[in-house]
């Protein structure tokens, strides 16, 4: 993401600001994808160049939607890394829940209250309301880089005929899905590779445990304020366990029981049986590896799903949670004590592991299948669901509510005329009995 986006601004954004500022991000990562070396190299293909299928990152924006256009619209079908982003949910034709799926932003659990849903409501349906602003912006920088002639974004992602999402049954809050939004989540988590000899050795030799610290990939530890740093630094050397943090540049005066590499092979440290905590952002990827290998977590959520991950870490017992401007040395090593100490923690989340495990089938073989089914059938459109090409008016039957109103209104209007009418003329006969 750049240095335009540190991570102490994720954690102070409201949620107004978040709306705004994810949107700016997808532009601007359109930008900088939309000038990559690898989209020119794909622009020198000839236009008649068969793809059997065109596989899209749609997370924020889909950027290369332009590319079905070039070359002729071959079947496609989107991923996203997020459990299921809202306007993805929309976009697909998926009924939106608020009334009990809180927008990624907010801390809700399912049973929110009347003032919870009301802002639940509006800031979901909102940024529908924006993105169709900002994909206008983006209309132009496509004519930039691919040329005129270039249809509108909505009728290229509607040639999207499938959404491979990374929504989670266990991790997410459960939710009816349209038949063309396909469930993947943790896909990517594999079998334990061998550790790398030094790693291995520093696991191994851990009689007090592991404590695993990374942030992820765009969340990056080098740009925590240096206070909150010295605050994680002095919290560690108060432990007997073993700290790897994943840090990506120099970092003076470590404990001696803290360890610093710059990548992590994070998937095969926390199969390792003397991890005891994972301390990440509460990231999707991240939080589903933890749940796999049934390690309790302490989370530090800045924005996006993390938000909504760590509650229901919280909600479930399988670890703690801490904003980043919270952190303190006593605050933190209290968690972490916490954490450890308490059985609860692991116990739950060794049980959400076998639940985890028990599927029918791994989600990376799910998302072949639905990947080469596409391909075979020239896309899967099959199971478009018509809320796809409602109107927001229509989806909401909103139409019907505002017919249903007016037809109040001018009920209650002609009956008060014609009450008018009976009690004016039942004046009039009183008035000439009375004469």
């Amino acid at each position: 993401m750049g240095t335009k986006y540190k991570v102490p601004d994720f954690a102070e954004y409201t949620p107004t600001e978040s709306v705004v500022w994810i949107l700016n991000m997808g532009f601007d990562t359109c930008a900088e994808a939309l000038r990559s070396q690898g989209l020119q190299r794909l622009l020198n293909y000839p236009r008649n160049f068969k793809f059997d299928l065109i596989i899209l990152d749609v997370a924020l924006q889909c950027c290369f939607c332009p590319l079905i256009h070039r070359f002729n619209y071959p079947p496609a079908i989107g991923t996203t890394p997020w459990p299921l982003p809202t306007f993805l949910t929309w976009d697909f034709g998926n009924p939106l829940q608020s009334a009990y799926i809180p927008w990624y932003n907010f801390p809700y659990g399912e049973d929110m209250t009347l003032i919870e849903r009301f802002w639940n409501y509006i800031f979901t349906y909102s940024e529908i309301a924006l993105k169709s602003r900002f994909a206008n912006k983006l209309e132009h920088k496509f004519i930039k880089t691919f040329g005129d002639g270039i249809p509108p974004l909505t009728k290229l992602e509607r040639h999207i005929s499938l959404l491979l999402s990374n929504h989670d049954l266990l991790l997410n809050y459960p939710q009816a899905l349209a038949p063309n939004i396909i469930p993947t989540g943790g896909l990517h988590i594999a079998s334990t590779k061998e550790l790398p000899r030094e790693l291995a050795s520093v696991l191994d030799d851990a009689k007090n445990g592991v404590i695993v610290f990374s942030l992820g990939t765009n969340m990056r530890s080098e740009f925590l304020q240096k206070k909150i740093q010295r605050s994680l630094l002095d919290a560690f050397s108060n432990l007997s366990e073993i700290v790897i943090w994943k840090f990506e540049s120099e970092i003076d005066n470590l404990p001696k029981n803290v360890i610093v590499r710059k990548w992590l092979p994070q998937n095969d440290i926390l199969g390792h049986p003397n991890v005891k905590l994972f301390i990440g952002h509460g990231g999707a990827l991240s939080t589903q590896e933890a749940i796999y290998h049934g390690v309790p977590m302490i989370c530090i959520p800045f924005f996006l799903d993390q938000i909504v991950h760590s509650g229901t870490i919280v909600r479930e017992k399988l670890g703690l949670s801490l904003y980043y401007k919270e952190i303190t040395t006593e605050l933190f090593l209290t968690r972490i004590r916490e954490v450890l100490n308490n059985s609860v923690y692991r116990e739950n989340m060794k049980k959400l592991s076998r639940l985890y495990k028990d599927r029918q089938e791994h989600p990376l073989e799910r998302a072949i299948f639905w990947a080469e089914y596409a391909m075979r059938h020239n896309g899967t459109h099959i199971l478009d669901i018509p809320d796809r090409d409602l109107s927001y008016f229509q989806t909401l039957s909103l139409d019907l509510v505002a017919l249903f109103i007016v037809f109040c209104m001018v009920s209650c209007l002609l009956l008060y005329k014609i009450v008018k009418i009976i009690v004016s003329k039942f004046k009039l006969v009183k008035l000439h009995i009375l004469l």
